[in-house]
């Protein structure tokens, strides 16, 4: 049997389903009301890995995930060195101090950081935030990888639930020996971290969680369940 589970707004039960193949999911999904709207929009992952083609086996054991379109326990969750998660708002001088204290002795030329605060726009009380942490985890590994072939490191820090007003959700740094290097990472990680990382986005508005969809990027590789297409 292999697991199907539906991230962020989709808010459907997981399934279990006896199936060999992306192909045979897509047809049993077509048909599902409450999904089939979803999956022009949605991206695809086996066992935490993105995948941009239906050509994928499955086996006994496999966990399949339905990302949409993403915006990109106690007080701090630590998910890799570099990677940190918050519950609520960001204590942004704890953070921000925490890691010029712990880097400003290696010799990095350059500390950028990106303060991301949550405007008061649109009649809204704040945002709300769901995170996928696997394919996150991934996802910022990917940028590590490519931070440290710069010779620089990549920080960030996010909130999960809810962020009111004014309050931040998301802080980025680059620690770089070289400003130009620091400054143009910074920008690319960014957005990168909007189009692409596993966070889903609501709307406060009345003490109800609204997903903000027209604000929502879709992931790329999004409607592989619709059509075959290869990247």
């Amino acid at each position: 049997m292999v697991r199907i589970e539906f991230l962020g707004p989709i808010n459907k039960e997981d399934m279990n389903l006896d199936i060999n193949n992306l192909t045979q999911l897509s047809e049993i999904l077509k048909n599902d009301n409450e999904v089939s709207s979803w999956l022009d929009t949605c991206a695809v992952a086996v066992n935490d890995t993105l995948v941009c083609s239906k050509d994928i086996p499955l086996i006994d054991g496999d966990k399949i995930s339905l990302l949409p379109p993403v915006c990109g326990g106690w007080r701090m969750k630590e998910q890799k060195d570099f990677l940190q998660l918050f519950n609520g708002c960001l204590p942004v001088e704890e953070i921000i101090n925490s890691w010029y204290g712990r880097f400003k002795n290696s010799n990095y030329g350059a500390i950028v950081t990106f303060i991301g605060v949550v405007r008061d726009e649109n009649k809204i009380d704040g945002l709300s935030f769901d995170i996928y942490e696997p394919i996150l985890n991934n996802w910022f590994d990917t940028w590590q990888k490519n931070a440290n072939e710069k010779n620089a490191i990549v920080l960030m820090a996010h909130s999960k639930g809810d962020v009111l007003n004014h309050e931040s959700s998301y802080i980025a740094a680059v620690c770089s020996p070289k400003r130009r290097v620091a400054l143009e990472l910074i920008d690319e990680f960014v957005e990168d971290f909007k189009a692409q990382a596993p966070i889903w986005k609501y709307d406060i508005i009345n003490n109800q969680r609204i997903y903000a969809k027209d604000r929502s990027s879709v992931i790329k590789g999004s409607g592989i369940l619709l059509w075959n297409i290869k990247f």
